[in-house]
């Protein structure tokens, strides 16, 4: 006979989790006392949204639910961030949240909260365990519910009485779940469409994803001569040096990416929804119904046709699906039909050229195009590279060029505060790798309080800090629609620097763009020996509102 408690851990252990994210709460003590001796590494984070974060964010780089604990009320209250990024994300995701005592329910008792009315939008499933003995069979639940289909987060409430009760259940053995994948006639379909086209376009996004997937798909692009387009914060699916990588979508996006897309005649979504951002508020493609050809390929159900009514929708797992088309047409004795006019080199070379063409650089305050162009030849292509919300982000996707998989860490939810616990999680789960974490000075203030536990569990990430001393995104939108109304988006920002140094790391100062890329190496160097994190505090000043363009532009 064991506690409840102990008997959540040792599930956990047996899907071979290997951390969990949590602030401790007295709701949970018995899960708490289960994690005593265990092979499960506890992180002890400094508020609940930076916990659920990194759970997040530790989802997204392993493909299975990130794991999070947090307590009753407010601690359940705090981690709701994290938990609508899994949902806008499609990321697979398990918060356990304490609750009152069974005896107390629907008292209003100290800290109770309805989890499913509160969390119920936001969440593919909310489950509470009343009966100890169902714990097997709820996680087992919970697990298969976050993985199938559109990849989300589910959450599952322990009353704390519970958990202390005796019982003599076996932990369930690893969950998988049922792989989906195109028909014999989906394939057929898709081919005799693909020969007929003229101009076909591919873009790929959404959360299931995968090297082989992207080495298949750099296959299948080669055979078709189609261009591959990723979707927003996204780029990392697909090697964005590879000759027909034609750029993404997103915030500040190049005009030619959107003119392509829309000159199409066969589009096809591949594992991504094609959201507000990507389809440019909604107006890349008519909705409901289009002229041009559109297949969408999702593994949930529900998602194709709810919102762009597909001409071929196919329920797959995108891994699956672009693995079955490359087979399917290297199998064919002849695939020169195949092969489209698209001119992939100049469509590439446009992107290329989007990137590095000169923009203008401020009058004074760091040039923060220049640091990250001469950032890139400094660092390796599995550095990790992860941000928040904020202008600053258009820098980082427009300038950086991803080629591996597992290099980027972005909330498509365009949440603030997400690049530092996402960094966090991310050395975690990658000792050996390189990580930048991106913030402004608005969004790293939104979770600052984990630089601790950056330092707690000597996680040596650098952190970039770019200080415009105002929240740039809302004011960009405060200059397009009241123009010279600027109130309540000016910040007075503390010693950035000094703050890292004081909490345990190092920080340094950049007030000079030549000057930034000797001090980055000083950053990076200390935290590679000491296993810490570094802060560069970069001062930009206030003129330039995005890429070569200043406020008086917009």
């Amino acid at each position: 006979m064991i506690e409840a408690g102990t008997l959540i851990v040792k599930i956990l252990e047996k899907q071979n989790v290997e951390r969990v994210f949590c602030v401790p709460g007295e709701s949970y003590l018995s899960v708490m006392n289960g994690l005593q001796d265990t092979s499960i590494e506890t992180i002890l984070c400094k508020h609940e949204g930076g916990a659920s974060i990194m759970a997040e964010a530790d989802g997204k780089l392993t493909g299975r639910p990130g794991i999070a604990f947090v307590t009753r009320g407010p601690g359940a209250t705090n981690a709701a961030s994290g938990i609508h990024i899994a949902q806008q994300d499609s990321t697979p995701l398990i918060m356990f949240v304490g609750q009152v005592e069974r005896k107390m329910f629907a008292r209003d008792a100290f800290q109770e909260v309805d989890y499913q009315q509160f969390f119920g939008g936001m969440c593919k499933m909310v489950f509470e365990i009343q009966d100890a003995p169902r714990i097997p069979e709820i996680l087992s639940r919970a697990f298969h519910t976050s993985l199938s289909g559109r990849p989300g987060p589910v959450i599952i409430t322990l009353p704390e009485d519970m958990l202390r009760d005796e019982v003599d259940e076996n932990p369930i053995s690893f969950v998988t779940i049922p792989k989906s994948g195109p028909t014999n006639e989906d394939l057929a379909i898709y081919v005799e469409q693909l020969k007929s086209s003229k101009n076909p376009v591919i873009i790929v996004g959404g959360s299931v994803w995968s090297k082989e997937a992207a080495l298949n798909l750099e296959k299948v692009s080669e055979l078709t001569n189609i261009p591959i387009y990723t979707s927003h914060r996204r780029q990392s699916f697909f090697n964005n040096l590879h000759k027909n990588y034609a750029g993404d979508l997103g915030l500040g996006v190049n005009p030619e990416v959107i003119k392509n897309i829309k000159e199409s005649d066969f589009i096809t979504l591949l594992g991504n929804r094609l959201s507000e951002n990507p389809s440019q508020a909604f107006t890349l493609l008519n909705i409901p119904e289009n002229k041009k050809f559109i297949a969408h390929i999702h593994p949930g159900p529900e998602e194709i046709g709810k919102i762009y009514k597909p001409n071929l929708g196919i329920v797959s797992n995108p891994i699956n699906f672009i693995e079955s088309l490359k087979n399917t047409i290297e199998n064919l004795s002849n695939t020169n039909f195949f092969k489209k006019e698209n001119n992939c080199d100049s469509l590439h070379k446009n992107y290329l050229e989007w990137g590095d063409q000169n923009l203008l650089s401020p009058n004074s305050g760091v040039d923060l195009t220049r640091c990250i162009r001469e950032l890139k030849s400094e660092i390796d292509e599995k550095t990790i590279i992860t941000n928040g919300a904020g202008n600053y982000a258009v820098w980082v996707h427009r300038l950086f060029r991803f080629t591996k998989t597992q290099t980027q860490l972005a909330p498509i939810s365009g949440s603030m505060g997400y690049g530092v616990p996402a960094a966090i999680a991310a050395k975690l789960r990658f000792k050996n790798s390189n990580v930048i974490a991106f913030a402004g000075d608005g969004c790293f203030q939104m979770t600052h309080n984990e630089f601790a536990t950056a330092v707690q569990f000597n996680a040596g990430i650098v952190i970039i800090v770019v200080d415009n001393e105002m929240y740039g995104t809302i004011r960009m939108h405060q200059h397009k629609n009241y123009q010279g109304k600027y109130k309540h988006t000016g910040l007075k920002n503390p010693d950035f620097a000094k703050f890292a140094n004081a909490m345990g790391g190092i920080g340094i100062t950049v007030d000079e763009t030549d000057e930034f890329i000797d001090k980055f190496k000083t950053a990076k160097k200390w935290s590679d020996e000491n296993n810490l994190p570094s802060l560069l505090h970069v001062k930009t000043g206030q003129e330039m509102v995005l890429p070569g363009k200043r406020f008086d532009q917009i």
